[in-house]
């Protein structure tokens, strides 16, 4: 699963279908942003201006826990 910032897009890009939930949050664990998805190849998250600098992206999908730092 891959993971990146093409701005002004958060993007997931999975080479199968998935589903489970996405959470974005600053760097003291504040949610700004989550959602649940089923039978995604690709997720995008337009990012407002109102976000951190710096954010921390998990995707929880079929029992695993995927987390990336991002800086915007």
């Amino acid at each position: 699963m891959l993971v990146s910032y093409v701005e002004p897009y958060i993007i997931v890009h999975s080479d199968r279908l998935i589903s489970g939930s996405m959470i974005i949050q600053n760097k003291t664990n504040q949610t700004i942003w989550s959602s649940k998805f089923s039978d995604k190849e690709y997720i995008n998250v337009k990012v407002k201006p109102s976000w951190p600098k710096r954010v921390m992206v998990t995707i929880f999908t079929d029992g695993a826990e995927i987390k990336k730092a991002i800086t915007l």
